[in-house]
C-alpha cells in the first residue's frame, strides 16, 4: 500500500472511532441527563440529536465505505449500481449536517425574534418541521452523485470524466461547496445575526427601564421598610425571567460556537477544494489531502463542544443523580409556565395588602376598572399594611397590542401613589394581548 493512503486509511480511522464514541457518548448524555432531572427534550437537543444522526453517517457511511475503498483501491469490489449508491451515501451526510445547523439557527431565531409565534407552535412541531426539510433537501441534492459516478472498465468507481480538468467538473465542485459549506454558513450568520441584534436591543431597553424605575430618594422609614419587605417578596418571577434569559443566551452560545466550528474546520478543504477545480495547477494535488483532516474532525468536535456547555448535565448523565440542578437545567417552555403559575400564585396568595377603604378602585387604560373588599395584612413583626394591594386584573376586562411591560401610576383613596406594572401575556383564544397587572410598588 502506498504511504499515503496507508496515512489517509490510519487517519480516518481513527476520526470515525472518535466520531462514533462522540456522537453515541453525547445522544447518552442527552437523554440519560434529561432523565436524572425529570425533564423532557428540548427543541435544540432535539435538533442536535437530528446533528448527531448526521454526524453518525458521516463516520459510518461517508469515512467507513471511504476506506473499504482505499484500502481495496484501485479495485472496486462491487456493480456499477453499488457504486452510485456507495458514493450517494458518502455525500449525503456532508449535505445534512450544514442544513441541519441552519435549522438550529432558524429555530432560535424563531425562539428569540418572535416569541410569540414561537409559544402558539406546538413544542417539538417546529424543530422537527425544520430537521424534517433538512434531512429532503439533502436527499435531493446527492442525487447528481448517481449521474457522474460508474464502475471503469478496468474496475475503478470514478466519476465519468476521470481526472481531467472538465467543464462539468468545475461546476459540480463549485456547486457542491457552494450549497454544502457557503450557503449554510451565510444563512446561519444572518440568523444569528438577528438574534443577537434582538438580544442586545432587550437588554438596552431592560437597562433603561431599570433606571426609569428607580423609586424616590425622598421616602419615610416606615414606607421604605414596606417597599423592601414587598420587593423581596414579588422577586420571584424577575428571577425566573433572568434565568430563563440566561439559559436563551447560553443555548444561543452553544449552537453559535457549533456552526461556527463547522465553518472554520471546512474552510480550508472547500477553499482548495475549488481553487483546484478552477486552476488545477495552481496548487499541489496532495494539498486537499491533508486540509481535509480539519474538515473530518468537524464530526468529532461537535459532541463536545455541547459537553463543555453542558457539564453539569454531562455528570448527572455518569453519574445518574438528580435532585440539585434541576431547576437550573428546565427547558424554555417549562420555564415560561413555571413562570406564568407562579405569578398567578403570587397575585392571589398571602401577599395581598388592602386599602384602609371598603373598596379600593383602581383605574386602568379606557376607563377600565374593578374592585376589590378589603383584607389586612399582618406581618411576622407585628406591624400591618394597608397600603398597597397586589391583584391580577381579569384577562376579559383589558386588552393591549403592546408586547412589553410598562408602569401605570395609580392613586388610592388614602392619598398613597402606587405603581402598577403591566405585564402582557398570549391570549388562546384571541389574537389581542390579554394584560395582567400587578401592584408593585409604594410611593410616598
Amino acid at each position: 500500500m502506498h504511504p499515503q493512503v496507508f496515512f489517509i486509511v490510519v487517519h480516518q480511522s481513527v476520526v470515525m472511532t472518535l466520531a462514533t464514541f462522540g456522537n453515541l457518548f453525547l445522544i447518552f448524555v442527552i437523554f440519560r441527563g434529561n432523565h436524572a432531572v425529570r425533564r423532557r427534550i428540548s427543541p435544540v437537543q432535539l435538533l442536535l440529536l437530528h446533528t448527531c444522526a448526521a454526524d453518525l453517517l458521516f463516520a459510518l457511511l461517508t469515512l467507513g465505505t471511504e476506506i473499504l475503498t482505499l484500502v481495496s483501491y484501485p479495485e472496486f469490489r462491487g456493480s456499477n449500481w453499488a457504486c452510485k449508491a456507495m458514493r450517494y451515501a458518502q455525500v449525503f451526510p456532508l449535505y445534512a449536517s450544514p442544513f441541519l445547523l441552519v435549522a438550529i439557527s432558524a429555530d432560535r431565531y424563531q425562539a428569540i425574534c418572535r416569541p410569540l409565534a414561537n409559544i402558539r407552535s406546538s413544542r417539538f412541531r417546529r424543530p422537527n418541521c425544520f430537521a424534517a426539510v433538512a434531512w429532503i433537501l439533502a436527499l435531493l441534492f446527492s442525487v447528481p452523485q448517481l449521474l457522474i459516478w460508474e464502475k471503469k472498465r478496468n474496475g475503478e468507481c470514478a466519476t465519468f470524466y476521470g481526472n481531467k480538468s472538465h467543464l462539468l467538473k468545475n461546476l459540480y465542485v463549485i456547486g457542491f461547496n457552494t450549497i454544502a459549506w457557503l450557503l449554510p454558513s451565510i444563512f446561519a450568520a444572518f440568523f444569528y445575526y438577528c438574534v443577537c441584534k434582538a438580544v442586545w436591543m432587550s437588554r438596552s431597553k431592560a437597562a433603561t427601564l431599570q433606571e426609569a424605575n428607580k423609586p424616590e430618594p425622598k421616602k419615610s422609614d416606615v414606607t421604605q421598610d414596606y417597599i423592601d419587605r414587598l420587593r423581596k417578596k414579588s422577586c420571584g418571577h424577575r428571577r425566573q425571567n433572568s434565568e430563563f434569559d440566561r439559559k436563551r443566551i447560553q443555548t444561543v452560545r452553544l449552537t453559535m460556537t457549533i456552526i461556527a466550528t463547522n465553518f472554520f474546520l471546512w474552510m480550508p478543504f472547500c477553499v482548495v477544494n475549488m481553487i483546484q477545480a478552477v486552476k488545477p495547477d495552481v496548487l499541489s494535488p496532495s494539498l486537499s489531502i491533508y486540509v481535509m483532516i480539519l474538515g473530518n474532525l468537524n464530526s468529532c468536535v461537535n459532541p463536545w463542544v455541547y459537553i463543555l456547555f453542558n457539564r453539569s448535565q454531562a455528570v448527572k448523565a455518569l453519574c445518574g443523580r438528580g435532585g440539585l440542578g434541576y431547576h437550573s437545567h428546565r427547558s424554555e417552555t417549562d420555564m415560561l409556565s413555571s413562570s406564568r403559575r407562579s405569578e398567578h400564585k403570587t397575585s392571589a396568595g398571602n401577599s395581598l395588602s388592602p386599602l384602609t377603604s371598603d373598596h379600593a378602585k383602581l383605574k386602568v387604560h379606557r376607563n377600565v376598572s374593578f374592585q376589590t373588599p378589603p383584607k389586612q395584612q399582618t406581618y411576622k413583626d407585628g406591624s400591618e399594611s394597608d397600603i398597597l394591594i397586589r391583584k391580577r386584573v381579569p384577562a376579559s376586562m383589558y386588552t393591549r397590542r403592546n408586547t412589553k411591560p410598562y408602569n401605570e401610576l395609580l392613586p388610592t383613596q388614602n392619598g398613597v401613589h402606587a405603581v402598577m406594572t403591566i405585564v402582557p401575556s398570549q391570549s388562546s383564544s384571541s389574537p389581542h394581548l390579554n394584560t395582567q397587572a400587578t401592584l408593585c410598588v409604594a410611593l410616598s
